[in-house]
């Protein structure tokens, strides 16, 4: 019984071990992290440029697509 327990125990151990070091998706998280930055910072530059022409189609744009993302 015991040893029974044990090897469940060490098993389930083994199994939170290689979940917790498992890196896949850390990249694309890393990607994305990156392009929210980038667009943070093209939103900054468009809002110091002010509201007239290209600079207010662009902010809409941006803003539609980041309204798309779901997360």
């Amino acid at each position: 019984m015991i040893r029974t327990l044990g090897i469940h125990l060490y098993a389930k151990a083994q199994q939170a071990r290689s979940y917790l070091s498992n890196q896949r998706g850390a990249q694309a998280i890393e990607y994305i992290g990156i392009a929210a930055v980038a667009v943070v910072l093209i939103i900054a530059l468009l809002s110091m440029f002010g509201d007239g022409g290209i600079a207010s189609k662009l902010k809409e744009k941006i803003e539609g697509f980041i309204d798309k993302i779901k997360i």
